[in-house]
């Protein structure tokens, strides 16, 4: 069964800002959302303070990070950017 998609806001203007700077990573992310509906554990489990989030790679240095909802079978896309960057926003926005 396909879990249904769900968007933060900070998902949603990072994704914005990534269709005007870059096609192909768009591109590869939204392959990658797609394949997630079907398969939704296949993100590494993040660990201490970023758990229940996964997270999975697109085109190596950047991370797609949600949160799978099995009550509501529903997959929450939670923030998308470079590796270096993206766990230090989810401790941010953890804290919110």
């Amino acid at each position: 069964m396909s879990y249904q998609l769900k968007y933060t806001r900070t998902f949603e203007k990072q994704i914005e800002k990534l269709k005007k700077k870059d096609r192909t990573l768009m591109e590869e992310t939204a392959k990658r959302v797609e394949k997630l509906q079907d398969a939704p554990y296949t993100g590494k489990a993040l660990k201490y303070e970023l758990n229940p989030y996964r997270s999975i790679r697109v085109k190596g240095r950047y991370r797609l990070v949600y949160k799978v909802n099995d009550a509501e079978k529903d997959i929450i896309l939670v923030a998308f950017g470079h590796r270096k960057e993206i766990y230090k926003l989810m401790m941010l926005l953890r804290e919110e």
